[in-house]
C-alpha cells in the first residue's frame, strides 16, 4: 500500500477544497469552484484506492468519479456507495468544461459532500 502517495493526494485535495470554499458563493466562479470540487473528490477517491493497493486508470477514465467509485465498490469497499452524490461533479472535472447555466448544480451542497468524503478518507487512513 502506498500511504505516502495517499497522504500526498489528500493534501492536494485539501488545497482544492480550500479554493472551492473561497469561491463557492461567487456565481462568476461557478466552473472554477466545480472544477476544484471535482478534483478534490478525484484525489480523495484515488487516495482510497492507493491505501488499498487497487489499480485505477491513469487516462481519461481516471477522471471519471463514477468509474473510481465503481472500482472501489467492486473491490468490496461498500462505504463509498453513500458518497455517490459526488458523481454529479464529473462534468466539471475538465479545465475546458463549460456548464450551461441551466445544467448547473448547487455547488454549496457538493462542498459538503466533498467534505464528507474527506472525513471518510481520514477515517480510513487511521486504519493503516
Amino acid at each position: 500500500m502506498s500511504i505516502p502517495t495517499a497522504k500526498s493526494l489528500i493534501l492536494k485535495a485539501q488545497d482544492n477544497l480550500e479554493v472551492a470554499s473561497k469561491t463557492v458563493g461567487d456565481n462568476t466562479q461557478h466552473e472554477v469552484t466545480g472544477y476544484n470540487l471535482a478534483q478534490a473528490c478525484e484525489l480523495l477517491l484515488k487516495a482510497l484506492l492507493e491505501m488499498r493497493e487497487i489499480e485505477y486508470p491513469h487516462d481519461e477514465e481516471g477522471h471519471d468519479l463514477d468509474n473510481l467509485i465503481v472500482i472501489l465498490e467492486e473491490e468490496g469497499f461498500s462505504d463509498i456507495s453513500s458518497h455517490a452524490d459526488i458523481i454529479d461533479l464529473t462534468p466539471y472535472n475538465d479545465t475546458r468544461s463549460h456548464i450551461n447555466p441551466d445544467d448547473r448544480i448547487i455547488l454549496k451542497d457538493y462542498l459538503g459532500y466533498a467534505e464528507d468524503l474527506k472525513k471518510l478518507v481520514g477515517e480510513q487512513l487511521k486504519l493503516y
